[in-house]
């Protein structure tokens, strides 16, 4: 993810510049603001991606505690599964991954919880 954000970074920089009218070279300060702003939105997607892996550690927490209290072996089965998608989720997150893979595995979680529920109330 972070060599994406990189590169839609320093794509979204070049179409800033590359207009249709001939354009000066940028000065030094200019260029070093741009840096300044690339280097401000990592830190910020590194911080927020951080926020989330802690959530993420947080529920899945949660879910431990639920398959405690739970007698129906379907869902404490589904819930295990759960808990350890969220564990591989968190660490994808500390690392700073947002991306497609990990967003494929929140929606699994999803979908196993959806189940384990839907199992709970038959």
């Amino acid at each position: 993810m972070k060599l994406t954000l990189l590169t839609a970074l320093a794509f979204a920089g070049f179409l800033v510049t590359g207009s249709a009218e001939p354009t000066q070279e940028k000065p030094a300060t200019e260029a070093e603001t741009t840096e300044a702003e690339k280097a401000k939105a990592l830190d910020t997607h590194r911080d927020g991606s951080e926020k989330a892996a802690i959530d993420q550690d947080k529920q899945a927490a949660n879910a431990s505690e639920l398959i405690d209290e739970q007698t129906n072996q379907k869902v404490i089965d589904l819930l295990n599964q759960v808990e350890s998608l969220m564990g591989e989720t968190t660490d994808r997150l500390e690392d700073g991954n947002t991306g497609g893979d990990t967003i494929a595995i929140q929606t699994e979680i999803i979908e196993k919880i959806y189940e384990a529920a839907k199992e709970k109330s038959q």
